[in-house]
């Protein structure tokens, strides 16, 4: 397993900065997906740390947002409402958890050798999005990791061993150092052809940036 060097300045792909701790990641990720039309672009995941300090056990969102003047029952029932009519599950939410060991598993995963293993990184990442906003699940878990490898069709992943594996560590810190280096301090963002887009602004938004018409 080796890590893909970055080559999001060629014409057909496309870096999209992203965690799973993130509800307009999780939206985005919904846009990216209606705005991809030509089949030849190819995305290039970007793991960013959103909120690293978060305990293995996690936090409360009520002490995630200490100090911020934000009325965090509105906010939820407002993300709740939005994404529901996006048809994307939002359950009753009251925790935030850390979102490292996912990351380093989804790197495993679209950096294996086995194109088999790779060929399910989409449903991986789509099951970390679901257990976290639509179950509420502490995604830190090696139990619930091992539950979402198990959904996403990855039966024979012993989660464990995997995180002990250096290699997944690494690309993550690879990750977050291209964060830092490319001055990216909130996702999603997105990047193709040297151009950006940052915050989560709609699948039209994401058409526009990567340049491809719909087939009429």
């Amino acid at each position: 397993m080796t890590e893909p060097e970055r080559d999001s300045e060629k014409d057909n792909v496309i870096e999209v900065f992203t965690d799973f701790v993130c509800p307009w990641c999780y939206l985005g990720e919904k846009h990216l997906q209606q705005a991809m039309h030509d089949k030849n672009t190819r995305v290039q995941y970007v793991y960013f740390p959103l909120h690293p300090e978060t305990t293995a056990g996690g936090m409360t969102l009520q002490q995630l947002f200490a100090g911020r003047g934000i009325d965090v029952e509105r906010n939820q029932e407002q993300l709740r409402l939005m994404m529901r009519n996006e048809g994307l599950p939002y359950g009753t939410r009251t925790h935030t958890y850390n979102s490292r060991r996912a990351q380093e598993l989804a790197k495993h995963i679209e950096m294996s050798d086995d194109e088999a293993v790779r060929s399910k990184a989409s449903n991986f990442r789509a099951a970390v999005f679901l257990a976290y906003f639509g179950e509420g699940e502490n995604i830190a878990e090696l139990e619930v990791l091992g539950g979402i490898c198990e959904r996403s069709g990855l039966l024979e992943f012993d989660v464990e061993e995997i995180l002990c594996d250096p290699k997944g560590a690494s690309a993550v810190d690879a990750d977050w150092g291209h964060c830092r280096q490319m001055n990216v301090t909130g996702v999603p963002a997105y990047r193709f052809r040297g151009n950006w887009l940052h915050g989560c602004r709609g699948p039209e938004a994401l058409e526009s940036l990567i340049r491809v018409e719909r087939a009429e």
